[in-house]
Parts: C-alpha cells; structure tokens; sequence
C-alpha cells in the first residue's frame, strides 16, 4: 500500500488549487473601475467574470486526460505557467479585448493546475481513503473566497484595478517556484487522447443514475451566485460603498459559505439523514428572501441577509450533491469530477451572462437569483425520488 503525500505537500495543493476562485473573487469588487478604466458598459464588464467562467470549466475537461498522459508535475507546473502569463495580460490590457483574450489564457491555465491538484492528492491515498486529503486541500482553498474580495477591495482602492492582477501574478510565481517540491505521483502513460475517447467516456459519466439533474442541480446553485457577484458590484457603488467595503460585503458571504461546510460533519453526526434538508431549508429561505428584497427595492442590508442564507445551504450541500453524483461513477472518478466543475463553471457563466445581458432591470436581476435557488432545488427534489 503506498503512503499519502505529506501535510506540507497537500497544503501546497491547496494553494494552486484556491488560485482558480481568487483570479474570480478578487476581481469583483474593482469591476466597476476596470469598467470605467477600459470605457466600457456593465454589460461589457460582465465578460471579464464570464470569459473566465468558460475558460475554468471547458479546460478541467482537457485537464484531467493531459494529466494522465504526461504525468502530474509538467502539467501542474504547465499549467501555473500558462496562469501567471495570462495574469500578465490583464494587468497590462488597454483594452476590453486583450483583457478578454488574457482572462481565457489565465482561466486554461487554473482549471489544468486544479484538476491535477486534485489527481496528486489522491494518486496515493490508500483505497478508500481519498476524502482525507481532499478535505486538508479544501481547508485551504476555502479561505479564498473569504479573503479575496477584502484583498481585492483594499489593492483597488490604493493601486487601482490593475493591483489585484500584479498580486496574482507574484503568487503564480510563487507556486512554479515550489511546485517541483511536490515531486511526480503517477508518471504520465502516453496513452493516445482522442475526442472520440474522451467523447466516449463522458457519455458514459452522463447516462448512469442521477448524475445529470445534480450536477444541474449545482450549476444553478452557483449560477444564482455569480448573477448575485456580478449585479452587486454595481448596486453597492451606487449607493456609495468604495471598493473596500463592497470587498468586506462579500467576505462576509463567502463566510457564510464556510460555515455551511464546515457545519457538515456536525450535522451528519448529530441529525443523521437530516444534511440535506436543512441545507435546503438554507437555500428556499434566502430565494424566497431575495425575491422579496428584489419586489420592495433592494434594500442591501436584507440582500445581505438572503445571500448569506444562499451562501450557507450552498456550502452545506454542494459536498452532498458531488458525492451522490459519484455515487456509481467508480469506473470513471475523474471524468465525473471534471465533468462536475465543467458543469458547474460553465452553468454559472451561462445564467450570470443571460441574466446581465438579456435582464434589463436590477430588480428582475435579483429575483432571478432566487429563481435559479428554486430550480436547483426542484432538480434535486427529482433525482432523490428516482433514486
């Protein structure tokens, strides 16, 4: 039986891992500036978040089988390299379309470094035992969406908009530069990859169980957060916030979403079956609050209220939703993982971009957000009476 990689190796994981949702959580609060630094609309705004949405789930798609061919440590350090050259990109970009083409490089980039991240971390767990390491990574990667926004404000407000790119740049290089301590787990087998092959098994991923509705289950989960990260940027400078506050506004939802994770093993332990519910009652709570706030005005404080809710039952109920989906996906474990960030990073570049786009009032914005909550819920709903 082979040993587990160290703390110090899977805590370093962790942090190539969290790169992926900081390059998406620092840049909110600085939209509006990056906005007005570029000319450019809200809607046109919007594209730097979406661009990189895409790029994150369609590239964990090319990312696990590369992994697998070429061996974990020149993926891993291939792609933190693709990641700091498009981090250069944007904090250079003079225009909407060389912040575009570099949010697509940087997000290629993420999605290889994380997809492998997760593959070294689990290469030599014992059988059965890959949850432990997965758990220790995501104990770091957590703190991201917590402190990025914060970061994100403050670097905003006293360097501009390009701050925030330079800072994930300097941690990209940091990471090349102690990734080769992490070593080779699973050497590449230079096996042939093919569309056909990868079209083959993902078909095969899609079509057993319940794996559909939930993994369209998370998608709108997160679709109605990132509709919410990006309206909100705009209605809090509307009504005065500087980038600062409107970065300590977000840190106080991605709170909630911790919370919500780390409340999992105590509810399992002490309401049993219960998990599922409560993170639902969670979730139908703040949609129905949302779609209240969005009827009487958009009073911020309430909005608050309604996306820690969200935020909560999210954090409570996306591991439940990731491991039923894997449930009968043994054959196929890392596809099905690929498959489920694809899902969930592209629904939610799909509903933000249609909802931004498409959704002319504010107000109708947000109660979309509850809408999609509803949704999700109602899928989920499906799939546990097919079961």
């Amino acid at each position: 039986m082979r040993a587990g990689i160290g703390r110090a190796q899977l805590l370093l994981l962790g942090g190539i891992a969290a790169l992926g949702s900081l390059a998406t959580q620092i840049i909110v609060p600085a939209l509006p500036l990056v906005a007005q630094g570029l000319v450019i609309s809200a809607a046109d705004g919007q594209l730097i978040i979406t661009v990189y949405l895409v790029g994150l789930a369609l590239g964990q798609l090319v990312g696990a089988p590369l992994a697998d061919r070429y061996g974990r440590r020149p993926v891993i350090l291939g792609g933190l390299t693709v990641f700091a050259a498009g981090t250069l990109a944007c904090g250079a970009a003079g225009s909407l379309a060389v912040m575009l083409a570099g949010r697509a490089v940087q997000s290629l980039g993420a999605a290889t470094a994380l997809v492998t991240a997760r593959a070294m971390a689990t290469d030599r767990a014992p059988k059965g035992s890959a949850a432990a390491p997965l758990a220790l990574m995501s104990s770091v990667t957590l703190i991201s969406p917590t402190v990025a926004p914060t970061i994100g404000g403050a670097l905003t407000s006293i360097g501009g908009w390009q701050a925030p790119f330079w800072l994930l740049l300097a941690l990209s290089i940091a990471a090349i530069a102690l990734a080769p301590l992490l070593g080779e787990t699973r050497p590449g087998d230079r096996l042939p990859i093919g569309p056909a092959r990868l079209a083959r098994t993902y078909f095969q991923v899609v079509r057993k169980g319940r794996y559909l509705p939930l993994a369209l289950s998370n998608a709108l989960i997160t679709g109605g957060m990132y509709v919410y990260l990006a309206v909100s940027p705009f209605l809090l400078r509307a009504a005065g916030a500087s980038p600062a506050q409107a970065g300590l506004y977000y840190s106080v939802v991605a709170s909630a979403m911790i919370a919500g994770t780390l409340a999992v093993p105590r509810v399992m332990a002490r309401w049993p079956g219960r998990l599922g519910s409560i993170g639902a009652a969670a979730l139908g709570s703040g949609a129905v609050l949302v779609m209240a706030v969005a009827a009487t005005g958009g009073n911020l404080v309430a909005l608050l209220a309604a996306m820690m809710l969200i935020a909560f039952g999210s954090g409570m109920t996306g591991p439940a939703l990731m491991a039923q989906a894997l449930e009968r996906q043994r054959d196929n474990a890392s596809a099905a993982i690929s498959l489920f960030g694809m899902t969930q990073m592209g629904g939610a570049a799909l509903f933000s971009t249609a909802t931004v786009r498409l959704v002319p009032s504010p107000s109708l914005k947000l109660a979309l957000i509850g809408v999609l909550v509803l949704l999700a819920l109602a899928l989920r709903r499906y799939a546990s009476r097919g079961s």
